[in-house]
């Protein structure tokens, strides 16, 4: 009797495929080494014979009994190592589904998620009822998600079968890990509660029911979890008189104080973004915004970027010697050092003569000593703002990558480059397609999106950007074997880049002539040039934090930051784990070095490179954040800057022996190559407690109050290690070649 159909664990009856039986059998060989795929189906075929001919008719065997009979015939036809690999992996397997239930409330998943994933998704993406069980599956999940955007296409005239199929299309590059929106529209797609923007920059309006009423909607928004930008040189500067009070204007730091104190209480409700504040170089209060966050722990609710002017850059290249010269309201202005006393009140206002060099100088020996402040290129970013009729750009999101106008937003989405890698080559054309899809799914994303500020809906709502970036950049040139800091590397971005920004550019087109232009159109540079778009913007490229951890890739653009995590104290005893880099990992065991040893040293020196063992071409290939040259941090920035409308969040990586002069050098190369902003971190020169040490350095340099965890994940940079967060203890995960915490947003780069 012949198989047709097999009953699941759940007791669901499905069509029998002999395929999955050698897919099973082949992997288990090629885990002891097997490499005959020919001989798998040989096998199979064994297993199906036996089964047929013990068959009674019209019964319907279940996927365990057949399991069984594939151990009988691996064994029987003398293949004991792949009969014990098969299983390990079942056994294995059944472990997985069981601590599946556990988390998803009784349900699986057939998704490839490890454990850690679906525990972030249950908690932050997946519906729970009123008492907050989880009450649905991440297939469940993208369903909802792949229903909600297609049936936008309602309001544009689809037809039931065309928007079914346009469902069909989403949830197929959801679930093959190729493309997904953002984590706001995970969670908020077809739910009561609209979809809230990623990221916002709020204009402040200089008087005090402008600094208030922007305060006010920001607080909303903050409240919402959105993360907001700021440009705080629109403020007047401390000492200056204010006409209706007559009074003496406090400045605009003072101003960044009451906003981070003002989101640091929202913040204790456990909703809240992160902020940027940005000042322009120009403004005379810059030398107090310079050093605003030079004692660690000050202004901790926000990031703080220079806005550098082209004017400034060169006479900083060419050590110009004259005065820098600040301005408001057309006066010219030294720019000054502001004294206050412990409560804030401006006691003393100097002016200071120095040069843009020197100038600069003051920017990089605050960047040098904490990572802040960062700098932001405002002249390069409104070379490309898509709608001058709103005005000059003035201020970019938290992260760096959305330059936008007063009270736009972007909707973001990521494309994962690890899927697209097919017989060592990129697969251009699916990654046209799905560009092609995500661009119109961040489109449908904009119509479902509201903000509770009007300002804010009226402004995104007119531009319609969206963001459409990459994560697993760093996995795609392992699978390439291409080094990242290679020419090669650099060349792969911009192809890569190219072939989304063409396919998203000429997808949104296509949306204008199906559903009409974006309501600002006649205030953007397509007017000009006769295009016609759907969104003042498609492409840029944002950290993507918690969304690349869940699908084990690398953020964004940025190279791994370790190679290997230690689990240290788990099962209730003295046992060490390591989990290593999964690619890394396979090509170790391709040359037969996948030993405790090896895994050892790689925790131990975070690197593959002073490892004698491990061959050059490894070594070559696979490099972490801090094997990278910075000047090829930069490089590669500027590579896939070449081909995105918006910008790139992205760290640059200086060893901790970096001097000032490095990274100095390093704004002066981002600035030349074309980059619109540029944050740098210099290794170990945040002054942190860190927590845990290798097993090779002394425990005495613990303090005696520190517990060592019970359980713990050890992200390793170098000598020094990062576990548990210093603000509400948390485990630490890597996001955006940094060390982050995925509860609070505590980050080592960023304070």
């Amino acid at each position: 009797m012949r198989i047709t159909k097999v009953r699941k664990r759940d007791g669901r009856v499905v069509d029998f495929d002999k395929q999955r039986i050698t897919i099973a059998i082949f992997k288990a060989a090629q885990a002891v080494g097997g490499e005959d795929s020919a001989l798998a189906g040989s096998l199979a075929d064994k297993v199906v014979e036996y089964v047929q001919a013990r068959m009674h008719p019209g019964a319907i065997p279940n996927i365990e009994d057949i399991q069984d009979v594939v151990e009988k015939i691996l064994i029987e036809e003398g293949h004991a190592k792949t009969a014990k690999a098969y299983i390990l992996y079942r056994n294995d397997r059944g472990h997985i589904r069981e601590e599946q239930k556990k988390i998803l409330n009784g349900k699986t998943t057939k998704l490839p998620f490890t454990l850690n994933a679906l525990q972030v998704i249950a908690k932050r993406y997946l519906v729970h009822d009123r008492v907050g069980n989880v009450i649905e599956s991440p297939e469940d999940m993208f369903r909802r998600v792949a229903d909600t955007l297609a049936g936008v296409e309602y309001d544009y005239g689809k037809t039931k079968e065309e928007v079914d199929e346009l469902s069909r299309q989403f949830y197929e590059v959801m679930t093959n890990f190729e493309f997904v929106p953002a984590g706001r529209t995970l969670t908020n797609a077809g739910s009561p509660t609209p979809i809230v923007p990623n990221c916002i920059v709020l204009h402040i309006e200089d008087s005090m029911d402008g600094i208030f009423q922007t305060l006010k909607e920001a607080s909303l928004l903050q409240q919402a979890g959105s993360g907001l930008g700021f440009p705080f040189h629109l403020l007047r500067p401390a000492g200056t008189i204010a006409k209706r009070s007559r009074g003496v204007a406090s400045g605009p730091v003072s101003f960044l104080r009451v906003y981070n104190h003002a989101f640091g209480v929202i913040k204790q409700q456990n909703r809240h973004g992160a902020n940027m504040g940005v000042m322009r170089v120009d403004h005379p209060d810059i030398l107090e915004f310079i050093h605003a966050k030079d004692v660690e722990g000050e202004i901790r609710n926000f990031n703080i970027s220079v806005g550098l002017t082209d004017e400034f850059m060169k006479k900083v290249k060419d050590n110009d010697p004259t005065p820098w010269i600040c301005e408001w309201n057309n006066e010219k202005i030294k720019p000054r050092r502001v004294y206050r006393d412990s409560g804030g009140i401006v006691v003393d206002i100097k002016e200071e003569s120095m040069s843009a060099r020197e100038m600069f100088q003051e920017i990089i020996n605050s960047a040098w000593q904490t990572g802040e402040p960062g700098c932001v290129f405002l002249d390069k970013v409104n070379e490309t703002n898509p709608m001058p009729g709103l005005g000059r750009i003035e201020a970019c999101n938290p992260c760096g990558e959305q330059f936008l106008h007063d009270g736009d937003v972007c909707n973001l989405g990521s494309i994962n480059l690890e899927k697209f890698v097919k017989d060592d080559k990129i697969d251009f054309d699916r990654l046209t397609y799905v560009t092609r899809l995500g661009t119109r799914a961040l489109d449908n994303v904009v119509d479902l999106t509201a903000a509770p500020s009007d300002r804010v809906n009226k402004t995104f709502r007119g531009g319609r950007r969206i963001g459409l970036g990459i994560m697993g950049f760093a996995d795609m040139l392992y699978l390439l074997h291409i080094p990242y800091n290679s020419e090669e590397g650099f060349k792969t971005a911009e192809k890569v880049m190219k072939c989304i920004e063409d396919a998203a550019d000429a997808m949104s087109q296509e949306l204008a002539a199906e559903k009409d232009v974006f309501p600002f159109w006649d205030k953007s540079i397509y007017k000009q040039g006769g295009k016609k778009r759907r969104n003042a913007a498609v492409t840029n490229i944002a950290p993507t934090g918690t969304i690349s951890m869940i699908f084990d890739v690398s953020g964004g653009v940025e190279p791994y930051f370790a190679l290997a995590y230690h689990y240290e104290g788990i099962l209730g005893g003295d046992t060490q784990l390591y989990y290593i880099n999964k690619h890394l990992k396979r090509e170790l065991e391709k040359y037969g070095l996948y030993n405790d040893d090896i895994m050892k040293q790689i925790f131990e020196r975070g690197t593959l490179q002073n490892i004698q063992e491990v061959p050059e071409e490894l070594k070559r290939i696979f490099v972490t954040s801090m094997d990278i040259l910075p000047e090829d941090h930069t490089r590669m920035q500027a590579a896939f800057q070449k081909y995105c409308e918006n910008a790139i969040s992205k760290t640059i990586n200086f060893p901790e022996d970096a001097t000032k002069e490095d990274v100095l050098q390093g704004y002066l190369l981002a600035w030349e190559l074309g980059c619109k902003g540029c944050t740098v971190y210099r290794n170990n020169s945040r002054r942190i407690q860190v927590l845990n040490l290798n097993k090779k350095e002394e425990e005495a340099g613990l303090p005696e109050e520190t517990e060592k965890p019970k359980a713990s994940i050890v992200v390793t940079s170098r000598e020094k290690q990062m576990t548990i967060c210093p603000e509400c203890e948390n485990m630490l995960e890597q996001k955006e070649g940094c060390v982050e915490c995925p509860s609070c947003g505590w980050g080592l780069c960023t304070g």
